[in-house]
C-alpha cells in the first residue's frame, strides 16, 4: 500500500473523525491517484487508511484509524453488521437507507432497502473498483439469499448482482402511502429522507391549498392530498417532474384534476401567481443545487433568498412554507441564515416553528457537518 505523507494540521482532523481527504492535506498533490489505496502519515507516522477518488467533494475517503488493519472481506463485512444492528428497528420498513455512506464509516457507498431489495450506489468509480470485495463482505454479514442491485456513476440504468427483482417497477409503502419506484433506473423516485415530511404533511394538509415547488421526488403532493388537501399547484421546469407525480397520485388513487402541474421556471410561476393575487396554505420548496430552466438558470447559493422572498408573497396568515435543501455543501447553519435575511425583508411576522433534520436511518458523522442527508425549516406566518 503506498504511502503519502498529509501535512501537520491535517493529523488532528482525520485523528477527530474527519472522513474526507482534500487535496490540500497532502504534502506533495502529485502523490494523488484515482483509485489508490493509501497510508496516509506524517512525518513517518501512521494517521490513517484511506482511498483516493475523483469526485464532487475532496479526492477520497478515510477507510480506517487502525495501523495494519486489512482492508479486506471481513472489514467490509464489520461495516455491513454495524449498520444492520443500528437499524434494528426499520428491518420491517417496506423502505429506508441501510447504509449512508460516511455516517456509516464508508465514504462512497450508499445502499437503499426498497422491498427487501438492496440497491447499492457507487459515488466514485473508485470505490467501485473494489465491489467484488465488498459484495463478498455484504454476503459474509447479510446472507447470499438478497437481491442485490447497484447503480454506478453516470449510468441510468442498474445492474442485477445476486438474486431475480420482482418485476418493475413496483410500489412502496409508507405510512399508508403508496410510491411507485422502478430499481432498473437510477433515477431517484422517492427521496427516502424526506419520509418525516411527508408524514407532517399528510398530518397538516386537511381542508388546504398546496403549493410545491421543485419537490417532485419528495412525495410532498401524493402526501398532502391524502392528508386531504383540497387542491394543489406543483411547478418544476422538468417534464420527468410531472411525470413522477402523475404516477406516485395513480398509485394511491387521487385525483389528479386536483392537482395543476405546470412544467416551466419557478420563478417565473412565483411573478404569475403575485400578479394575481394567488396565496396558498402551505408552500413546500425543494430546489436542486442547480437547475437550467427554459428561461432561466436556478443556483441554490445565489437564488434560494430571493426564491423564498417570492414564495412569501403568497402566503396569508396561519400559512406554513417549508424550505428544504438535501445539497451537501448548504448547511443547516447556511441555510437558517439565507432564510433570517429573507425574512428581514417581508413585512408580516414569520417564525420558525420546525427544524427537519436526517431521519434515524440516514446516518451522520458527527465530525463533517455535511453530512446531514436534509435540511429544512418551517416557516409560520402570523
Amino acid at each position: 500500500m503506498k504511502r503519502v505523507q498529509i501535512t501537520g494540521k491535517s493529523v488532528r482532523k482525520f485523528e477527530d473523525g474527519y472522513p474526507i481527504v482534500s487535496i490540500t492535506d497532502l504534502e506533495n498533490r502529485r502523490d494523488f491517484e484515482d483509485g489508490a489505496w493509501v497510508q496516509l502519515e506524517n512525518h513517518e507516522h501512521f494517521v490513517a487508511m484511506a482511498y483516493f477518488a475523483k469526485q464532487h467533494r475532496g479526492i477520497g475517503y478515510v477507510l480506517s484509524l487502525r495501523e495494519n488493519e486489512p482492508i479486506d472481506e471481513r472489514f467490509f463485512a464489520s461495516k455491513f453488521r454495524a449498520a444492520a444492528a443500528k437499524r434494528a428497528a426499520f428491518a420491517n420498513t417496506a423502505a429506508y437507507r441501510f447504509f449512508n455512506g460516511t455516517g456509516d464509516n464508508l465514504g462512497g457507498l450508499v445502499i437503499d432497502v426498497f422491498n427487501g431489495q438492496y440497491v447499492f450506489r457507487w459515488q466514485n468509480n473508485a470505490l467501485k473498483q473494489q465491489s467484488r470485495l465488498i459484495y463478498a463482505g455484504f454476503e459474509r454479514a447479510m446472507g447470499k439469499e438478497h437481491v442485490v442491485l447497484a447503480a454506478a456513476p453516470g449510468q441510468d440504468k442498474t445492474q442485477i448482482i445476486s438474486g431475480k427483482p420482482v418485476d418493475q417497477p413496483m410500489n412502496v409503502m409508507e405510512n399508508d402511502m403508496s410510491f411507485p419506484v422502478d430499481l432498473k433506473s437510477t433515477r431517484q423516485q422517492l427521496a427516502l429522507e424526506f419520509r418525516d415530511v411527508r408524514d407532517w404533511l399528510k398530518q397538516t394538509s386537511q381542508q388546504k391549498r398546496i403549493l410545491n415547488l421543485f419537490s417532485a421526488e419528495t412525495g410532498a403532493v401524493s402526501a398532502a392530498m391524502l392528508g386531504g388537501a383540497v387542491e394543489a399547484v406543483t411547478v418544476d421546469p422538468t417534464n420527468r417532474a410531472t411525470t413522477t407525480v402523475q404516477a406516485q397520485l395513480a398509485a394511491n388513487n387521487l385525483d389528479q384534476a386536483a392537482v395543476e402541474m405546470r412544467t416551466m421556471d419557478v420563478e417565473n410561476y412565483l411573478d404569475y401567481a403575485i400578479k394575481h393575487e394567488l396565496t396558498f396554505d402551505t408552500i413546500v420548496i425543494n430546489p436542486p443545487a442547480f437547475i437550467r430552466g427554459k428561461k432561466r438558470a436556478f443556483t441554490l447559493e445565489q437564488d434560494l433568498q430571493s426564491l423564498v422572498e417570492q414564495a412569501l408573497q403568497l402566503a396569508q396568515s396561519g400559512t406554513n412554507v417549508l424550505v428544504t435543501t438535501t445539497a451537501p455543501t448548504y448547511s443547516m447553519k447556511r441555510l437558517k441564515l439565507t432564510i433570517n435575511d429573507a425574512i428581514q425583508n417581508y413585512t408580516g411576522h414569520v417564525s420558525v416553528s420546525k427544524e427537519f433534520i436526517s431521519p434515524d436511518d440516514f446516518l451522520t458523522n458527527v465530525a463533517d457537518r455535511h453530512s446531514e442527508s436534509i435540511k429544512g425549516l418551517l416557516l409560520l406566518v402570523d
